[in-house]
């Protein structure tokens, strides 16, 4: 980090501020025994907060069964969070739409700002998750570090600003690289001399890499960076991809599947334009979100599963150490977005799972350096195969290969893993662990495939299920004597 240049952004004198009201509303709350009628008296005193504070409340937004007609029923009716975040987004939305540093695209910050705290906040209810205050306040204030840079350096974080294009995933890298601090890290020192408590301060400091944040406030990282993807999507010429990373993290995040991912996109849409008119905020023009989806959904249609490498540093190694295939992360991140692909675009789309058969006496009759040079060898044997028909194939966990058939229907994903186990029972592996002799195994594959088609359609409603319907029928494969094939197909009613 850059110590002249954050000390320079530091001591800029028109940084962002909060007003006595906001600062004192922020003591109040953090003390366990504060009443509701002392944090009432608090906003009342500030007479434009407290009537826009009321007419927020009782837009739809919060859809409230009965009005509110004071600040102290609001709390009652709310909750401290909610009120709370609300007198802190309007106060610190009010000290930087005062700032004049010209050049600065606000529409397009607050446009970030707001689609990324409704949808942290959607996404967060959703989740059933405690923090959808506190979330949509952290998808808002994000990237309050922007405007700190901008107006303590100017035409030098301008330069920055320029060399992203407008994409606001490569705006970290140029940061670091020219001027070796982060706005997500000036956001934060903001945060601390404001005195905001963690569960307001982490988030911004961590929305970059919402997966790194501490455990405290992990839920509402998480739901803010989740409200990152939603906003991109609303604002990409290419929402396909975006939908792709969208789904698979819902379903990661909150167990949200892509029916459900795209129903709450409708409610993120409508609640950013509601929003916006309540704090008088410029976000621009919305585009509709069925015709987003539908355009994301074209082109997610065109999008080739299975694909690698799009796990994070901070998500842990993506390949197993002893076959050197993609482990179970990038089964899990191949399986979630082949499932949206094939349920949004119906295609066809099959998973399978594989085991070698009677392990557990290999495993005592050879030991683990064999089992391990045994699997190296299998893996090989089953990557040359499914690359050919350009499927992927994982080690799945300790006993089982996971292969994701995308594009391949029920007869073509049991004729693709049926020339698989053919293959390795044709012939003995040869296993030689480092510094031991080799040994020849003649070894068979049990596996238990789960197809997406009419037939199985109305019983799976995730990618979990998929999974579920997947180990079932490995299950009876090895119950079948082993060495064959089970197909995953429902009972007739």
């Amino acid at each position: 980090m850059n110590p002249e240049l954050l000390e320079k952004v530091l001591a800029c004198k028109t940084l962002p501020s909060l007003p006595a009201v906001a600062l004192k509303v922020i003591e109040l709350t953090q003390d366990e025994r504060v009443r509701a009628a002392e944090l009432a008296d608090t906003i009342a005193n500030d007479q434009g907060l407290s009537a826009k504070l009321l007419k927020t409340v009782n837009s739809s937004f919060y859809a409230l069964r009965k009005p509110c007609t004071t600040i102290q029923s609001a709390i009652v009716m709310l909750g401290f969070s909610a009120v709370k975040t609300l007198a802190l987004g309007f106060s610190l939305v009010a000290s930087v739409a005062d700032g004049e540093d010209s050049g600065f695209d606000y529409q397009n910050y607050w446009r970030r700002g707001l689609l990324s705290g409704v949808s942290a906040k959607v996404f967060a209810r959703a989740g059933s998750s405690k923090c959808e205050e506190e979330a949509f306040l952290g998808g808002l204030l994000q990237d309050i570090g922007m405007v700190a840079m901008h107006r303590a350096l100017g035409k030098e974080y301008a330069e920055v600003l320029a060399k992203t294009n407008g994409d606001h995933r490569l705006l970290l890298k140029h940061e670091l690289s020219d001027l070796e601090v982060s706005h997500a890290d000036i956001g934060s020192m903001l945060a601390t001399r404001w005195k905001l408590p963690p569960e307001l301060a982490l988030p911004i400091k961590y929305h970059e890499r919402p997966s790194a944040a501490p455990t405290e406030c992990l839920d509402i990282c998480k739901a803010v960076g989740l409200g990152n993807i939603a906003a991109e999507l609303l604002s990409s010429s290419e929402p396909g991809v975006v939908l792709k990373r969208l789904y698979t993290r819902a379903q990661e995040l909150f167990a949200l599947s892509p029916a459900e991912v795209d129903e709450l996109m409708k409610a993120v849409n409508a609640g950013a334009k509601e929003v916006a008119y309540l704090l008088k905020l410029d976000i621009g023009e919305l585009d509709d979100p069925d015709e987003v989806m539908r355009r994301a959904n074209t082109q997610l249609e065109a999008i080739q599963v299975p694909f690698e490498g799009e796990c994070s540093a901070n998500e842990g190694p993506t390949t197993d150490p002893v076959t050197a295939l993609p482990n179970r992360l990038t089964f899990n991140r191949n399986l979630v977005s082949g499932y949206a692909q094939a349920t949004g675009a119906k295609i066809p789309f099959s998973i399978a799972l594989l085991q070698i058969d009677d392990l557990k006496d290999l495993r005592q009759r050879h030991g683990e350096a064999y089992i391990d040079a045994l699997f190296a060898q299998v893996g090989k044997t089953l990557k040359a195969h499914f690359d050919a028909a350009q499927c992927l194939v994982c080690r799945y966990d300790e006993d089982r290969f996971g292969v994701v058939l995308s594009r391949l229907d029920r007869a073509h994903a049991t004729q693709a893993i049926d020339g698989a186990r053919a293959r390795i029972a044709a012939a003995p592996i040869n296993c030689q662990p480092p510094g031991l002799v080799t040994t020849p195994m003649m070894i068979s594959l049990s596996a238990g495939l789960c197809p997406l088609d009419n037939s199985t359609l109305a019983r799976i409603n995730s990618a979990d299920d998929m999974v579920d319907f997947a180990t079932k029928a490995l299950e009876a494969a090895v119950r079948a004597g082993g060495g064959c094939s089970r197909v995953f197909a429902p009972r007739a009613a």
